[in-house]
């Protein structure tokens, strides 16, 4: 009698497990869903050239009238995170990870690292919007535009860093301080971005919704695949 009790408990908690688990993944994939909703709206609005493209050339000039030279080259140096010193982020993980054995954790870290890099490269490719007049101060190379590659490689790397860093941390205090020192930098790179006059406000939010996207489908299928692993 004990045994089948004991095993109708083990039943119901894996049921509530799995429930769980799928309730996460539900909600993962909507706010994906959300934003490449948004995205989608953006690229359309952008190119019909109406009340976004006056978004977007107001706060330019707003920011352009009210920066300052010093404010320059704070903000250059800002960033420098999304660009060169993410890229020394980036292959120190890898370092990291390979060297700890940690192989499960590298090919995630690198299928999300890299897949990001493609996609933004992909996206300027297909949508090839000239940057604002500006932008030739600081950007010598012709590049294109949207989305922003440091907003949207800036979210993946530093979101995926900050969720490796979680993984071995259990001090709530503690998570939360990563979580929100990964936010404040990235918001730091994408403000840095329309500082400079490199880009209009829709290329970083674009980048940032086309990053999250991607940050977060890869972050849901490592912890699915994960929850399957440990339930065999």
């Amino acid at each position: 009698m004990s045994d089948a009790v004991v095993g109708t408990d083990a039943d119901i908690a894996r049921t509530k497990l799995t429930l769980r688990d799928g309730l996460r993944l539900f909600a993962a994939l909507a706010v994906i869903g959300l934003m490449l909703f948004g995205f989608a709206v953006l690229s359309d609005e952008f190119r019909e050239q109406g009340r976004l493209a006056r978004i977007d050339i107001s706060v330019l000039n707003w920011l352009q009238l009210h920066g300052s030279e010093r404010g320059e080259r704070v903000f250059q140096i800002v960033s420098w995170f999304g660009a060169p010193i993410l890229f020394v982020v980036d292959i120190a993980v890898a370092i990291v990870l390979a060297v700890r054995h940690r192989w499960r954790w590298l090919m995630l870290w690198s299928v999300a690292i890299v897949g990001g890099v493609v996609l933004d490269e992909t996206l300027k490719l297909a949508f090839r919007r000239v940057r604002p007049r500006f932008a030739t101060e600081f950007i010598t190379s012709g590049s294109w535009s949207f989305p922003s590659g440091h907003a949207m490689n800036s979210l993946v790397g530093y979101a995926m860093l900050a969720y490796l860093l979680r993984q071995h941390v259990s001090n709530t205090k503690t998570r939360a301080s990563i979580a929100l020192g990964a936010t404040l930098l990235i918001a730091a790179i994408g403000f840095s971005r329309l500082y400079l006059g490199v880009h209009y406000l829709s290329d970083v939010t674009a980048g940032y919704l086309a990053g999250g996207a991607w940050v977060l489908a890869c972050i849901a299928t490592n912890e699915h695949n994960s929850q399957g692993t440990s339930g065999v």
